[in-house]
């Protein structure tokens, strides 16, 4: 399959301008993991959206951080397309603060698993 840039309408696929539940970034979300998943770049639509809250972007496109390394994401994210300067500030805000969740989460999850099997290879 050849790979192609997608466009994701917020406002097309939560069918208003106003993007404030979760529920609206998920089906977001499913659309962009999707497009991620066969290989496509992506440029997300910020076209018509008047308003939109940070739970709406975290469900929309933070949790993509535990699906995909970010320097996959960041090589696949295209410039947003029709973003107002505080679209995009919120949308840096959601990645930033996804970035750090995940990252620290895997070194939590390494952690644990060393503390668990530390008992076989301790050498004394």
């Amino acid at each position: 399959m050849a790979m192609a840039d997608v466009v994701i309408s917020f406002s097309k696929i939560t069918g208003s301008g106003v993007c404030v539940t979760s529920q609206d970034g998920q089906r977001v979300y499913a659309q962009l993991y999707e497009a991620l998943a066969g290989g496509h770049r992506v440029s997300l639509s910020f076209s018509g959206v008047t308003r939109m809250t940070t739970a709406f972007l975290n469900s929309a496109v933070g949790q993509l951080y535990g699906e995909f390394p970010a320097d996959e994401i960041r090589k696949r994210m295209l410039a947003p397309i029709d973003a107002e300067p505080w679209h995009l500030s919120r949308l840096k805000m959601v990645n930033d603060r996804a970035k750090q969740y995940f990252s620290n989460k895997e070194a939590y999850n390494r952690i644990l698993e060393l503390g668990i099997g530390s008992g076989k290879d301790e050498h004394h």
